[in-house]
């Protein structure tokens, strides 16, 4: 017996699964499977089959029925969306083909044609990739003098900063003591981004998490390690 009785224009209904919908993505590289609060979005690369995906969801539908809604920002006129120096501004304007973005005075303007679809994949995935270009260019700008900021008042020495824009790891330092840092921190209250760069100046003298490490990175910050450490592991952000 078929897992799916319903399908049409790219979208599938199943018993237990419930709505899905297959999005095409020429950035994609695999299938990928994320469940958002009304359906599961399926990310496909461009000519991947439908039918190759359905035999695929089979195969997962057990892993599938356990996922849990990811909170994944969603862009449209009016939305309230706060970073550490800007906050943005959505709008649309009659006279515009194409999209526009300008960062100015603490405001990210991002202005699109005057019909944009607000709910088609393909423009959250424009208006986030302008975010994550002004989130990158914040941090390019503003982290490298946080550090060396931290890093002078607690007596740390550091070879340089660099911004990447990693979603799985907030920082890290390698054996060169170069720091670096996720531009999604942008994201974060600014007493933990000031957490995982003292985190990471940590590992400049202790490059594994023992307990001399945890030791040194209480002396910098308040005798609250892990505390602040448990707080960032619950601090979710879906990009």
């Amino acid at each position: 017996m078929s897992l799916f009785f319903l399908y049409m224009n790219n979208e599938i209904l199943d018993k237990e699964l419930g709505h899905i919908v297959f999005v095409e993505s020429s950035r994609a590289k695999r299938l990928i499977a994320r469940k958002m609060p009304d359906y599961i979005k399926v990310t496909i690369p461009d000519g991947y089959s439908i039918k190759k995906a359905m035999k695929l969801l089979i195969e997962l539908k057990p892993k599938l029925l356990t996922l849990k809604a990811k909170d994944i920002p969603q862009f449209y006129v009016g939305v309230e969306f706060k970073t550490l120096t800007f906050v943005l501004k959505l709008e649309t304007n009659n006279s515009l083909l194409n999209y526009y973005m300008n960062l100015k005075d603490g405001v990210l303007s991002i202005t699109c044609p005057l019909k944009t679809d607000f709910k088609a994949e393909e423009t959250q995935g424009l208006v986030r990739h302008m975010i994550e270009k002004a989130l990158r260019y914040e941090a390019k700008r503003i982290f490298p003098a946080k550090v060396a900021q931290i890093a002078e008042a607690y007596n740390f020495q550091f070879t340089e900063v660099k911004i990447n824009k990693s979603k799985t790891r907030w920082g890290s330092c390698s054996s060169k003591k170069n720091i670096n840092l996720s531009c999604i921190c942008m994201l974060l209250p600014e007493y933990l981004i000031d957490f995982i760069i003292k985190h990471e100046l940590c590992h400049t003298i202790e490059m594994n998490h023992s307990d001399k490490f945890w030791t040194l990175l209480d002396s910098v910050s308040n005798n609250e390690a892990r505390k602040l450490t448990k707080e960032l592991k619950e601090y979710k952000i879906y990009w």
